[in-house]
């Protein structure tokens, strides 16, 4: 089975699937909306973006030393 990494924006690697897992189901398919088709470098990024725009703060994976 291949994993799918992405990078956080600070280069820490982080399996897409378990990004899935943790993202707020309501964010995470408005940013479907408008983004797909796209890679899931670009869709973890503008999450991220998208995340910290509504809460105010970083999402628990886009830190320098993400914990889940």
């Amino acid at each position: 089975m291949k994993k799918n990494i992405v990078m956080n924006e600070y280069g820490v690697k982080i399996d897409f699937n378990v990004a899935l897992s943790l993202m707020d189901d309501e964010l995470r398919e408005k940013v479907h909306m408008e983004l797909a088709p796209c890679t899931e470098q670009d869709f973890f990024d503008a999450y991220a973006k998208a995340y910290a725009e509504k809460y105010g703060e970083e999402w628990v994976l886009d830190n320098p030393n993400p914990t889940i």
